[in-house]
This record gives structure tokens, C-alpha cells and sequence, in this order.
């Protein structure tokens, strides 16, 4: 018992070193939906083109990913 009294402090303070930060602290996060362009042609070079043809599409902007090099539109979710 007196064994389990003195390691008390110590696995108190263990749980709370490992208890997450933000706890209780609600941030929203806008999250970014992808999908690849249906306009876009060729190899994607440079990202402002891959944005502007997203911006026809409805979107706000674009990037250029994958080994491939495909536009790929960004909208917030």
C-alpha cells in the first residue's frame, strides 16, 4: 500500500504530460477538397496556369502534383 502511495505523484503527472494541450479549446479547421481538372491539358508546369484553368472550373485555385504532373483544383470543404 505505502508502495502505491508514492508512485501516485508520479502516474498523476505522467497522464498529464500526455493529456493532449488543446484540450477543451474547439478550433475550426477548413479542410481542402481536391479533384483533378477537366480542362486542363498537357503536363502541369507551372502552378499559376493550373489555377487559373481551376478558376474557370469554379474553384479557387489549383496545384500541380504526382510524379505525372496533373493539375489538381483546390476548393475549401
Amino acid at each position: 500500500m505505502e508502495h502505491s502511495r508514492r508512485m501516485l505523484p508520479a502516474i498523476l503527472l505522467l497522464l498529464f504530460l500526455l493529456m493532449p494541450s488543446e484540450m477543451g479549446t474547439k478550433v475550426a479547421e477548413a479542410r481542402t477538397c481536391e479533384s483533378q481538372s477537366h480542362k486542363f491539358q498537357g503536363t502541369c508546369l507551372r502552378e499559376s496556369n493550373c489555377a487559373n484553368v481551376c478558376q474557370t472550373e469554379g474553384f479557387q485555385g489549383g496545384v500541380c502534383r504526382g510524379v505525372r504532373r496533373r493539375c489538381f483544383c483546390t476548393r475549401l470543404c
